[in-house]
Order: structure tokens, then sequence, then C-alpha cells
């Protein structure tokens, strides 16, 4: 098992591609904390991958990523469930189109403190800990944060700061033997995408990606897997993109 004996803390892993990386972890012999926006849908995603790996170690963790001290929370319980942590997923993240003409300040506020300022407060509280002992940080990009979009103008932002976020982390931890990366999707078949990309657009975007269809949320995990794993032990400050072919 490539990641057996290793504590992992996964945000955003209740569902979509967070979801598929606590299971890949939790198969590949992980413990992993299970963090979702609230305990219960945590729990419910608990339960399903324990019938997807049986005899995992899980802990579900409700985490609202924009409050420091929920942050800090979930840094102490995994802590005291384990001991340590070895591995961090930023995932958790929302999305949204709108014209910039009728984007509020809430709006462009919300998206950056959830998909920017979020990654940033977790690797802060993480890092405290693996400076220690070092560990692996991955964070979950876009393809937009290279190739941009209309309608996207906070989102954008967003992934752009990630991948900003991800490469600076990375010059800086590398001395305690923390690697930063990130994964770069392109489409997902996920319910945020659902609810974000009309018909017509998905149709669009199958169109631009070489391989000529959407990703199935499982088809990501394999690259946070490989990140975290012993095989990537010199990477560090890469964007990983995952994307179909759709940008190059």
């Amino acid at each position: 098992m490539l990641l057996e004996g290793k504590v992992a803390i996964v945000t955003g892993a209740s569902r979509g591609i967070g979801f598929a990386v606590a299971k890949a972890y939790a198969c590949e012999g992980a413990r992993v904390a299970v963090c979702g926006s609230r305990e219960e849908t945590a729990q419910k995603a608990v339960q399903e991958l324990q019938k997807l790996c049986p005899g995992a170690q899980l802990l579900p963790v409700g985490v609202d990523v924009s409050d420091g001290e929920a942050i800090r929370t979930m840094v102490a319980r995994v802590m005291e469930r384990w001991g340590k942590i070895d591995i961090l997923v930023n995932n958790a993240g929302i999305t949204g189109a709108k014209p910039i003409f009728d984007m509020t300040d809430e709006d462009f506020e919300s998206m950056i403190d959830i998909n920017l300022t979020g990654p940033f407060k977790c690797t802060r509280e993480v890092a405290k800990v693996m400076k220690q002992t070092g560990g692996c940080i991955i964070n979950t990009s876009s393809l937009v944060g290279t190739y941009a979009s209309r309608m996207q103008t906070a989102y954008v932002a967003s992934k752009f700061g990630i991948n900003g976020l991800t490469k600076a982390c990375a010059r800086e931890l590398g001395p305690y033997g923390i690697r930063v990366n990130a994964v770069a999707p392109g489409v997902v078949q996920t319910d945020m995408v659902a609810q974000s990309v009309d018909g017509q657009m998905l149709a669009a975007l199958k169109g631009m990606t070489p391989l000529g269809r959407v990703a199935q949320p499982d088809e990501l995990a394999g690259a946070y897997v490989y990140l975290a794993s012993d095989a990537a032990s010199f990477t560090t400050g890469a964007i990983l993109a995952v994307d179909g072919g759709i940008v190059m």
C-alpha cells in the first residue's frame, strides 16, 4: 500500500473529488480525517467510505475552512486521535458564474475566503505540526488557474491565487521537509459542476478536450495519491494538470 501508516486530512471530502481522494487514501492504507463543511456530511461520507474500504481508519470532522478557530480544532482532533499529520489536501471549495457587473463584494469575498484564504489557514496550522517531521500538502487548483474563463472572475482569481500559494509555500516550507504541490483538474463530473455549468457549456468544454469527455472524480484520485506518496519525494512546487489535455 502506497500510503500505509500515513495520516491525512482531506477537506471538502464529503463529495466529488475530495470523496474520491479520501477513498483512494483509505484504500492505500492511510488514516484519513474526512472533513466536510458540517459534521453530519462528514459522518455520512465516513459511513459510505467504510463500505468501500472495510477496516479503514477514518475520522469525520465538520470544519468551516474560512474559520481559523475551526481549523485549529480540526488539527487538534487529528493530533489527539493519531498523533501526527503527514498529508493535507486542501480541496474544499465553491464555484459560481456571474457577470462581473452583477458580482457583489460579498460574492467575491466569499469565494476568496473559502477557495484561497481557507487553504492558506489550513496550510499555516498544519505546517506548524509538519515542520517537526516533514509532510506533504496538496492544493486543488483548476484549469482556470491557467486558462481563465468568462463569468467566473472570483473563481478564476481564487485558483490563480492557489497556484501562487502553492509555489510560495513550496519555497518557504521546503527546508522543513514539507512538499507543497497542486492538482489542476479539468472538467469533472461533480455536483458542483452540474450546478454551475449548463449543457451547452459542458458540450463546448468536451469539444475543447482532446480526450473528448469530462472526467469522473475517481480519475483524479491517482494524482493525489502519487503526490502524497514517497514516489513524489522530490516533487514540490508543481501544478499537476489532470484535465484531459485541455490546457497544454
